[in-house]
């Protein structure tokens, strides 16, 4: 079925082909032809305008002393016997009677007499007007080489066009297997950090679990226990929920308006973190995203050793221009050698534990309201830069 559409269509392009090298070869023959008949044409005219003077000057040699009217009268004789079929005398004077069957070759004067002298049409036709069977080959040789000059021209196209189609076909080959060999390569990365981040907290809690039996009665222990068991399994919680996040698409987000102080201020409580200077301003998004990106932010310095995060915003110098909101700390900041925008990429770290997830999913997040991040160190600690549209910002006062 293939075949014979392959063959159907390749009849009709050659169809076409022939018909169109077949027209652009008449054309040019009838342009040819045309060209040839005006030079023929051009030519035949100076013959008679030379035959008709020396018509007339036969006869004044031969008649000494010709009266204007004897050489006018005896061309018009000339022109009636010997030259009917090919030329039309007609006085000036009468222009009604000028033939429109012929063409005005010239005018003879003789004294106060006037001739005007015409060609016929007739005549010119039936001796210019003709296609040379030259003419006829010349048709015939460029409807052929236009006929091989686009059958070339399909043909290299034809073959350019697979080529092209399988270098595309092999790309995209490539391009799924590279994507299938990342996704594997990042899968392995990514069992290999949910299994060393989870090993820990779970070997501290089974290690207490065992000892909890022989010292129960003990009550800063069982403080201890609590404390530790609470601490280990926040940190298991927020692994779970930025893999969760990571893997998920933030396509749409509820929105709401969220004061920030008291909404950053209690997660830098449960971090243990003390936050200075926050900016009385509300922010629009998800609260559930929202603190997700605070609390990786927050987290980030604590785990970096910082006690104190110092937190201020940024009003725009235009009412459409972006917010910027600012995150330093007291740690041990990035290291001077560090790609800064390397860090944003999952499962990158500079330290020897976390699994890399937590500034990539702040920049995530951040996208998904419209905002951006950029890292930077500030000499005391590090510090983080947000961005948000100044319509999700709203100042107090």
């Amino acid at each position: 079925m293939a075949d014979d559409r392959s063959f159907y269509q390749g009849s009709l392009r050659f169809t076409g082909f022939f018909i169109f090298s077949l027209s652009f070869g008449i054309m040019v023959t009838l342009i040819a032809s045309n060209i040839e008949n005006l030079v023929q044409e051009k030519r035949i005219k100076e013959e008679a305008r030379k035959e008709i003077s020396e018509v007339a000057a036969s006869f004044k040699a031969s008649v000494r002393g010709a009266a204007p009217e004897q050489t006018i009268a005896f061309l018009k004789g000339y022109i009636a016997m010997v030259g009917r079929d090919k030329f039309v005398a007609v006085d000036p004077v009468e222009t009604n009677l000028r033939p429109v069957d012929a063409k005005y070759l010239r005018t003879v004067s003789e004294g106060p007499l006037k001739l005007a002298i015409f060609i016929k049409k007739s005549y010119l036709s039936k001796t210019a007007h003709a296609i040379d069977p030259p003419d006829l080959i010349d048709g015939f040789v460029v409807t052929i080489v236009v006929l091989a000059s686009l059958i070339l021209y399909s043909e290299r196209k034809r073959q350019t066009q697979e080529i092209k189609q399988r270098y595309e076909t092999k790309t995209e080959e490539l391009t799924k297997a590279l994507q299938k060999h990342e996704a594997l390569a990042l899968l392995g990365r990514m069992t290999a950090t949910l299994a060393h981040e989870l090993k820990t907290p779970i070997a501290t809690i089974s290690t207490l679990v065992q000892v909890l039996p022989a010292r129960i009665t003990d009550e800063k222990f069982t403080k201890r226990f609590v404390a530790i068991t609470k601490e280990e399994l926040q940190r298991t919680q927020q692994l779970i929920d930025n893999l969760l996040v990571y893997g998920k698409e933030i396509s749409e987000t509820n929105d709401e308006w969220i004061e920030l102080e008291p909404f950053v201020r209690e997660l830098a409580d449960a971090n243990g973190i003390n936050l200075s200077v926050c900016p009385g301003i509300d922010i629009n998004g998800d609260r559930f995203y929202l603190r997700l990106l605070f609390d990786n932010i927050l987290r980030n310095s604590l785990q970096a050793g910082a006690g104190n995060v110092f937190m201020k915003a940024e009003k725009p110098a235009a009412e459409d221009s972006a917010v910027g909101l600012f995150f330093e700390d007291n740690g041990a900041g990035f290291p001077k050698d560090a790609d800064l925008a390397e860090l944003l990429n999952p499962f990158v770290t500079s330290r020897s534990r976390g699994a890399g997830l937590g500034l990539f999913l702040v920049q995530k997040i951040a996208l998904a309201h419209g905002g951006t991040i950029s890292l930077y160190n500030t000499g005391a600690g590090a510090g983080v830069k947000l961005t948000f549209p100044s319509k999700r910002i709203m100042f107090h006062g």
